[in-house]
C-alpha cells in the first residue's frame, strides 16, 4: 500500500492495532468436527426437516436467500431477512440483523430454539457448534493485507476504491476495519435499526441489505454513498469511475 494510503489509514485510526492483531485459540478439532456434524443435523429443528445447513451449507457459506422465518420470500420483502455468511463470524462483536444477541452463542441459541422451533439445545451441543462456526474463516484476497488494507500488489483501482472507502464515500465510517463491520444499529432509510453488516466476502452474499432488496453490489455501494452525503449533508455524488474503484476494493475484501 502507497504511504498515503497508509497515513489516511491511520489518520481515521483503520489500521489493524496490536492487541486487535492478537490471533485467539485454534479452536479444538474435535468439538469442531462434532459441531460440523450438529450443523447438518435437522434433529435440532422442531420438524425434523431443517438443519442450520439449510441456511448456510455445510461450509458455512450463505444459501443467498431471504426468509420470513423458515419460508424463502421474494427479496426486498419488507419482512424478509437476508441470510448472512458465517465466514469470519467469530470476529463479530455482536450478531443477527437486530444486533440482539452479545454472543454467538447466544445467536446460535436464538436460531435453534426461535426460528428452527427445536428443543432447547445442550451447552455440549452449543459448545460445539460455535467451535465449529469459529473454524470458518473469511476467504483471503491476495491484494489485500489482513487488515483490509491493500497490498504493495494490490491493482491501482483497489488502491483508489480504498481512499474512496475510507475517504469521501465514508464507508468505513460504519464498516470499520479489519472486521468491516461495527457492532451498533444503523437507520439507513430501509425500514428501521439494523446491524452493521461486515463486508468480508460480501461480494458473493448478494442479495444485498437486511431484505435483499438489492441484487448488484455495485447499486448497493452506490445507495450508500447517498446515505452518508445526506448525513453529511453534501451534494457529492460519485462518478462512474469512482464507483468502479470502490466496486473492486469491495469486490476484494
Amino acid at each position: 500500500m502507497s504511504s498515503m494510503l497508509r497515513y489516511l489509514a491511520v489518520s481515521v485510526g483503520l489500521l489493524l492495532t496490536p492487541a486487535m492483531a492478537a490471533d485467539a485459540p485454534a479452536p479444538d478439532p474435535t468439538l469442531v468436527a462434532k459441531g460440523l456434524q450438529f450443523f447438518n443435523d435437522a434433529a435440532l429443528s422442531g420438524s425434523g426437516n431443517v438443519s442450520c445447513a439449510t441456511c448456510h451449507f455445510s461450509s458455512g457459506h450463505t444459501n443467498n436467500k431471504t426468509y420470513v422465518g423458515l419460508d424463502v420470500v421474494a427479496d426486498g420483502n419488507p419482512d424478509g431477512r437476508s441470510t448472512p455468511t458465517l465466514w469470519g463470524a467469530g470476529e463479530r462483536s455482536v450478531y443477527g440483523w437486530g444486533g440482539t444477541a452479545p454472543t454467538l452463542e447466544e445467536s446460535i441459541r436464538g436460531i435453534i430454539v426461535n426460528r428452527m422451533k427445536g428443543a432447547e439445545p445442550s451447552k455440549e451441543t452449543l459448545a460445539a457448534l460455535v467451535a465449529y462456526v469459529r473454524s470458518l474463516p473469511s476467504p483471503k484476497n491476495w491484494q489485500l493485507n489482513e487488515d483490509g488494507t491493500p497490498s504493495p500488489a494490490a491493482t491501482p483501482s483497489v488502491q483508489r476504491g480504498f481512499a474512496l472507502f475510507i475517504g469521501d464515500g465514508g464507508c468505513g465510517t460504519c464498516h470499520v476495519l479489519p472486521s468491516l463491520d461495527k457492532s451498533s444499529r444503523d437507520d439507513i432509510g430501509t425500514g428501521g435499526r439494523f446491524k452493521v453488516p461486515s463486508l468480508r466476502a460480501v461480494v458473493l452474499t448478494a442479495p444485498y441489505f437486511h431484505d435483499g432488496r438489492t441484487a448488484s453490489l455495485r447499486d448497493a455501494i452506490k445507495l450508500m454513498w447517498g446515505v452518508y452525503a445526506k448525513k453529511m449533508d453534501t451534494a457529492r455524488t460519485p462518478t462512474d469511475a469512482e464507483l468502479d474503484d470502490l466496486l473492486a476494493y469491495v469486490s476484494a475484501l
